[in-house]
């Protein structure tokens, strides 16, 4: 983060819709930025478009996994 009064910003990839919504509204409700990608590919167009603080990956997932991303 770059000052104590912005929020942090997250990248969540997660392929299950349902888990990355929850996941997403807990986080936003705990005053995170959350950019959600629902795969490996999505997830790594996010991560070169956008800065981010903190990336969470699902580590089993279509396309691209957590490991390769």
């Amino acid at each position: 983060m770059t000052n104590q009064n912005s929020r942090g910003r997250i990248l969540l990839v997660e392929d299950d819709q349902n888990f990355g919504d929850v996941l997403r509204s807990y986080l936003e409700m705990n005053d995170y930025e959350v950019t959600l990608a629902t795969d490996g590919i999505k997830g790594a167009e996010a991560f070169n478009s956008g800065e981010f603080d903190l990336c969470i990956l699902d580590v089993m997932m279509p396309r691209k996994d957590g490991f390769t991303l």
